[in-house]
C-alpha cells in the first residue's frame, strides 16, 4: 500500500524515525498491532502490565486459599511436602491469571465505561486483545499442564473447569442476572478444594468445608463492595444485587451478608467435630464470625434507614474487615489442623507417629529405643 494510506500521525512519526519505505511502514504497523502497545515498555512496565491483566492481587488471594486447603488436608505428623505445595500454588496462580485475563478480554466495552477499570491494559491500549489472548491461553495451558503432570489429574481438572466457569459462565452472566454473584462464589470456593485434592488425591467432606468457607466469605465481601461500586457497575452494564439505601434490593443483599456469616459460624464449629481442626479453632473463628456478623448487621441497619452516608461507611467497614478475616481464619485453620492419617494415606506417604504406634502394637510392650549416653559417646539400648 502507498504511504498515503496510513494515518497522518503515523506518517509523521515514521518520518521522524527515518522510515521511508512503504513495505517497512507495513512491517512496523503490523508489529505494533501484534505487540499491542504504542511505545516500547521497560521490563518494569511489562511486569506491571501483566500483573494488571492477570489481576495479581486477586491471584495472590486465590493462591493463598489453595495453599491453606493443601496444608489443612495434610494429617498431623506427616510432612507437608512443600515441593508439591509450591507446584500447586504456581499452577493455581497461572489458572487464576488465565481466567482473569479472559474476563478482561470479554469485558473491554464494559470496562471502558467504568471508573475503576479505565486504567486496565486492554482499555488503555497497552495490550491488544490478540496479545492478551495469547497470554491468557499460555497461562491456562501452562497452569493446568503443571498440575496434571506434577500433582494429579483431579487438581488439573478442577483448574480447567474453574477457568471455564469464570470466563464462559460468570463473565457473561454479570450482564444478565444478579445470580452471577453466586456463580462467582463457586469460582472462589474451588481453589481451596484444589489444594485439598493436591494433598490427598481426592475430594471429601473436609474439602467441601474449606470450599464452603470461601463461598460464604465472598457474600459479605463482595456484596459490600458491589454496594460501594453500584453506580460504576450500572454504568458498565452489570447486574448486581445491592440497590440504593432504603430499597428492597439492598435489604436482600444485606440479609444475604448476615445469613452467610451465620453459615460461616456453622462451618467453623462443625470442622472440629469432624476432626479436621482442633477445638481451639472454633473459639477463634467464633470471635471473627461475631465481628463479621456485627458489621453485616450494621450494614443492614444503615441500609434500612436509607442514609447514604451511614450505609457507605458501614459497607466500607464490612469490606475492609473481610480482607482481614480471610487470612486470619485460614491461618488459624492451618495452625490448628488436626486431621489424622488413615492407614491408606500412611502407606502412601508415610507417617512417623503411626509407624511408631504400629511398632509398639506388633512387638509388644517392650520396644528398643536408642538414646545417646551423655556420660560417654557410645549408644546403648534401653528396654
Amino acid at each position: 500500500p502507498a504511504a498515503g494510506a496510513l494515518p497522518s500521525n503515523k506518517r509523521e512519526s515514521f518520518a521522524k524515525a527515518g522510515i521511508r519505505d512503504a513495505a517497512e511502514e507495513v512491517r512496523v504497523v503490523g508489529s505494533e498491532k501484534l505487540r499491542g502497545v504504542s511505545k516500547e515498555l521497560s521490563l518494569k512496565e511489562w511486569v506491571a502490565v501483566y500483573q494488571d491483566l492477570g489481576k495479581f492481587k486477586l491471584c495472590s488471594l486465590v493462591t493463598m486459599t489453595a495453599a491453606a486447603g493443601y496444608a489443612v488436608a495434610v494429617p498431623v505428623g506427616v510432612g507437608i511436602g512443600f515441593h508439591t505445595m509450591a507446584v500447586t500454588c504456581v499452577g493455581t496462580g497461572l489458572a487464576a491469571m488465565s481466567a482473569s485475563a479472559f474476563n478482561q478480554i470479554f469485558e473491554i466495552p464494559n470496562d471502558k465505561r467504568m471508573t475503576r477499570t479505565t486504567k486496565r491494559p486492554l482499555v488503555t491500549g497497552k495490550l491488544s486483545p490478540l496479545h492478551a489472548t495469547v497470554v491468557a491461553s499460555a497461562a491456562g495451558v501452562g497452569g493446568v499442564s503443571l498440575l496434571l503432570f506434577q500433582v494429579n489429574p483431579l487438581t488439573a481438572g478442577l483448574a480447567a473447569a474453574n477457568i471455564g466457569l469464570y470466563a464462559l459462565v460468570y463473565t457473561p452472566m454479570k450482564q444478565h442476572s444478579i445470580w452471577n454473584t453466586w456463580v462467582g462464589a463457586v469460582v472462589g470456593a474451588i481453589p481451596p478444594v484444589m489444594g485439598w485434592a493436591a494433598a490427598t488425591g481426592g475430594v471429601d467432606l473436609g474439602a467441601l468445608l474449606m470450599g464452603g468457607v470461601l463461598f460464604s466469605w465472598q457474600m459479605p465481601h463482595f456484596l459490600s463492595l458491589a454496594y460501594m461500586m453500584r453506580r460504576d457497575y450500572i454504568a458498565g452494564g452489570f447486574k448486581m444485587m445491592p440497590g440504593e439505601p432504603g430499597t428492597a434490593e439492598l435489604t436482600r443483599a444485606t440479609n444475604a451478608t448476615m445469613r452467610h456469616c451465620l453459615y460461616l459460624e456453622a462451618i467453623c464449629c462443625g470442622a472440629p467435630m469432624l476432626g479436621i481442626v482442633h477445638p481451639y479453632f472454633a473459639v477463634e473463628a467464633t470471635l471473627l464470625n461475631g465481628i463479621f456478623f456485627y458489621l453485616s448487621a450494621q450494614f443492614h441497619k444503615a441500609g434500612g434507614e436509607g442514609s447514604s452516608g451511614k450505609t457507605n461507611t458501614a459497607a466500607r467497614r464490612l469490606f475492609l474487615f473481610s480482607l482481614l478475616y480471610l487470612p486470619a481464619l485460614l491461618g488459624f485453620a492451618v495452625l490448628h489442623r488436626a486431621k489424622v492419617a488413615t492407614p491408606a494415606l500412611e502407606d502412601k506417604i508415610g507417617c512417623p507417629f503411626l509407624d511408631a504406634s504400629k511398632m509398639v502394637s506388633e512387638q509388644g510392650s517392650s520396644i528398643a529405643v536408642t538414646v545417646p549416653n551423655k556420660t560417654s559417646k557410645s549408644w546403648f539400648s534401653h528396654s
